[in-house]
């Protein structure tokens, strides 16, 4: 019985060995190496990009964006680095110029980036390779890369993080684009949908509730669009002013109104489910700054909480079981005590010990998760070491400029933690996220306005996908 079992199995062998060469004889065992051999080489079929084997790109070849809305060709006069995007249908759509003026030069490639957003063009300058990357609707400079030999082939792999460059198409090395620590610790301040009540009742009780819970469809739509910009981490305000979440009674206690709870279980469960991080900011600068009302309508004005022992106690408590309780189901970029301290009308004392109290309540309740405070300007950042934060934080308006230059590099701020400028305003963003990065910073938060929601997202897009 075993030996023919044996004789068996020989003979399935024999056929399955003459089958193999049967198939080597006839050429078909080639298919396979060739199909290794297309999917190994990244300038092979390739609509979205147009090389040069020799000499500079066929001005008459078209290299078409990968989500087919548009193309791009040399125009003339050619040898002028004027590119042309069109859309599908011939339309010029805009005009690149990626010489400068009076240049000439021979374009050896361009490609198009996979988000259909950017393109990268090289051309040899000075004995070396010039790689520029564009912004097709605004057809501005996002980044350029210098390489030591002369390249004729240039593609983006699928995922946009890498760029595959070659001087004969077929040796080919991998360039990775992309910092990814920088972005994946950037993105946007959203920063609330209803000043002071996306957590907690409608403080006037005009109208109905108006917290992320009624409003999660609008958060949700809001957050899947800063995730389309680009956006990793979103910083959004809580309790701001106190005007709404916590209730104080006479005697000095404190407690949660019905819906907080409800909507910080919202915001965790749309940051899961779109992807993002979160940097929650606990309080704003508002609880304590003097203004009690605004067009006659109170405001959650509560500096008891920094003068009054007792319910500063009880306040304590009540958050201490806030973040005992809560799930955050590791969305939590970082806690942000409170937004802009430096505003408080305050004594300066009585501020830091409450931020220390903080400190040490998040530290016992939340031992995985981040802290940071949001410092008005860098000028201020030197006074956040006492408290052996995880990551330093400031902003940056254009008029801070000759008080808090951002041409100053992380290294000369003398900190032992790594920085977030984290809240940035939304012009000359190309520039402003250069220098950022090319000076050592973490990352890097938007301060959005309109002009930023309606079109100039897309400059940030574009920076962030060869970053």
């Amino acid at each position: 019985m075993n030996l023919f079992l044996k004789k068996k199995k020989r003979n399935r062998e024999i056929k399955k060995y003459s089958i193999f060469f049967l198939i080597v004889l006839s050429g078909c065992i080639y298919s396979p190496s060739l199909i290794e051999k297309e999917k190994i080489n990244p300038f092979l079929n390739r609509k979205d990009s147009i090389f040069s084997s020799s000499g500079n790109i066929n001005p008459e070849e078209t290299a078409i964006s990968p989500d087919g809305k548009f193309f791009v060709k040399e125009m003339k006069p050619y040898n002028y680095g004027k590119i042309g995007i069109f859309l599908k249908n011939g339309e010029i759509f805009n005009v690149i110029n990626a010489l400068e003026e009076k240049e000439r030069n021979e374009l050896k490639g361009i490609a198009w980036h996979p988000e259909s957003s950017v393109i990268g063009v090289v051309y040899h300058k000075n004995n070396k390779s010039l790689i520029k990357f564009y912004e097709i609707f605004t057809g501005k400079l996002v980044r350029e890369i210098m390489l030591g030999n002369y390249n004729h082939y240039m593609v983006f792999d699928k995922s946009g993080n890498k760029l595959y460059i070659s001087s004969d198409g077929e040796t080919f090395e991998e360039l990775e684009l992309r910092n990814t620590d920088f972005v994946n610790n950037s993105g946007v301040n959203l920063p609330w949908i209803n000043y002071g009540w996306d957590i907690g009742r409608n403080p006037w009780e005009r109208e109905k509730h108006g917290g992320f819970s009624s409003n999660k469809e609008i958060l949700l739509e809001k957050f899947k669009f800063f995730k389309k910009t680009g956006a990793n981490v979103i910083r959004v305000f809580l309790f701001c002013d106190l005007r709404s979440g916590v209730i104080f009674d006479k005697f000095g206690n404190c407690f949660f109104d019905e819906y907080v709870y409800k909507d910080f279980n919202t915001l965790i469960e749309v940051a899961e489910e779109v992807g993002v991080k979160i940097m929650p900011v606990i309080f704003d600068y508002t609880i304590g700054d003097g203004i009690e009302s605004e067009n006659g309508i109170p405001v959650g004005e509560h500096p008891e909480i920094f003068y009054n022992s007792e319910i500063q106690k009880n306040l304590l408590k009540l958050f201490e079981s806030f973040f005992k309780k809560i799930e955050t189901k590791n969305v939590i970029y970082g806690w942000d005590i409170i937004n802009e301290p430096e505003h408080l009308k305050i004594e300066n004392s009585k501020i830091e010990s409450f931020i220390f109290s903080f400190v040490n309540i998040i530290r016992n309740q939340r031992k995985k998760e981040s802290i940071t405070v949001g410092a008005l300007s860098q000028i201020y950042i030197q006074n956040y070491k006492k408290f052996n934060l995880d990551f330093y934080q400031f902003h940056y308006y254009d008029s801070f400029q000759n008080n808090s230059p951002l041409d100053l590099h992380f290294y000369n701020l003398s900190l032992n933690r790594p920085v977030v400028i984290g809240e940035l305003e939304a012009t000359d963003l190309i520039n402003k996220l250069t220098k950022i990065w090319e000076n050592g910073y973490r990352g890097v938060l938007i301060w959005h306005s309109e002009k930023f929601l309606e079109t100039d997202w897309k400059l940030y897009k574009a920076w962030v996908d060869v970053h």
